[in-house]
C-alpha cells in the first residue's frame, strides 16, 4: 500500500511539475486572443501611408513661397529649386493607451507639427492610432525624440530622398510642353484656317492646356507653401502581462505561472476524486 501511495505522490508531482511548465509558457504569449497578424497590420499601415507630397523645398528661400504655383515655375529662380524628401516610420506599443496619445499629441503641438492623416482602429485592450504628421526640418529631430521617449519603441527607421531630379524631369517636360503650347496659340493669328483647321488647332490647343493642368498639379505634389518632413507614428495597445510589456518581469511571470498550476492542479485532483468517488459508490450499491 505504501509501494502505491509513494507511485500516487510521484505522479501528483510530475503533473503539477507539467502544469507548471505550461504555465511559463503560456505566459510569454499572453493577452488571448493574440494581436492582429503582423502581415495584415503592415498591410494596413501601408496603405494608410502611401500618401505622399509637401516635402523639404528651398522655395522659401528663393522667396516663391508667395507665388502662385504656374508663375513661380515662370521665374528664372525655379530652376535652383531643391526638393529633399526626409520620413521617420515609427512603430510603438503601451499598456496605457489613452495616456500615451495625450503625449503624442502633445509632443506633435509642442513642435508645431501638422497632422496629415489620422486613423483610430480596434476597440480596448486592442486600439491602434496611425498618424502621419508634417513637422518643418529643423523641428524634425525634435519630434522624434519626443515621440521615442512615448511607450515601448519597437521599430524606428529614417529615410532620406533627393528627390530633385524628379522636379527636374517634370521642370523639363513643362518647358517644352509651354514651348509647343506657345507656337500653336501664334497660329490662331497667323495665316487664315479653314473651318475644320480651326477645329483642330482648337482641340490641339486645349490637350495642351490640359497636360499643362495636369504637371502643374505635379508639380503642387512635390511642392508646398511650407516645407516639410514627414513622421509616420503606430501606437498599438496590448494588455499587461503581454510579452511586449517589459514591466511583465520573467520572475512574475514564472510566480504567476506557479500560482496557476497550483488552481489547475487542484482542479484536477479533485475531478479524479469525484470520478473516483463516484466509481467507488457505483461498486458498493451493485456489491
Amino acid at each position: 500500500m505504501q509501494h502505491y501511495f509513494k507511485k500516487l505522490v510521484a505522479i501528483g508531482f510530475l503533473v503539477f511539475l507539467g502544469l507548471w511548465v505550461v504555465g511559463s509558457i503560456r505566459g510569454i504569449t499572453l493577452p488571448y486572443p493574440p494581436p492582429m497578424p503582423v502581415a495584415i497590420s503592415a498591410g494596413l499601415e501601408r496603405e494608410f501611408f502611401s500618401s505622399s507630397g509637401n516635402y523639404a523645398n528651398n522655395m522659401k528661400q528663393l522667396q516663391l513661397t508667395e507665388t502662385p504655383l504656374p508663375l513661380a515655375l515662370d521665374n528664372s529662380e525655379a530652376e535652383k529649386i531643391r526638393i529633399v524628401e526626409k520620413r521617420a516610420t515609427m512603430t510603438t506599443g503601451t499598456t496605457k493607451f489613452a495616456e500615451e496619445e495625450t503625449a503624442v499629441r502633445g509632443a506633435i503641438k509642442a513642435q508645431q507639427a501638422t497632422v496629415f492623416n489620422e486613423k483610430n482602429t480596434g476597440l480596448e485592450p486592442s486600439r491602434k492610432l496611425l498618424v502621419e504628421i508634417g513637422v518643418s526640418p529643423e523641428k524634425f529631430d525634435d519630434l522624434v525624440a519626443s515621440l521615442q521617449a512615448i511607450g515601448n519603441v519597437s521599430s524606428i527607421s529614417v529615410e532620406q530622398k533627393d528627390r530633385t531630379s524628379e522636379f527636374r524631369k517634370l521642370f523639363g517636360q513643362r518647358h517644352s510642353l509651354k514651348k509647343y503650347l506657345e507656337a500653336m496659340t501664334k497660329l490662331r493669328t497667323g495665316k487664315a484656317l479653314t473651318f475644320d483647321e480651326s477645329l483642330k488647332l482648337e482641340q490641339k490647343i486645349q490637350d495642351l492646356e490640359k497636360e499643362m493642368q495636369s504637371l502643374t498639379t505635379q508639380f503642387g505634389d512635390l511642392l508646398g507653401k511650407e516645407s516639410y518632413y514627414h513622421v509616420q507614428l503606430t501606437l498599438a495597445e496590448y494588455q499587461s502581462g503581454d510579452a511586449r510589456d517589459h514591466t511583465y518581469t520573467i520572475p512574475q511571470r514564472i510566480g504567476h505561472a506557479f500560482l496557476w498550476a497550483v488552481v489547475w492542479w487542484f482542479a484536477v485532483a479533485l475531478s479524479i476524486g469525484v470520478v473516483v468517488a463516484a466509481g467507488v459508490s457505483v461498486w458498493t450499491l451493485r456489491a
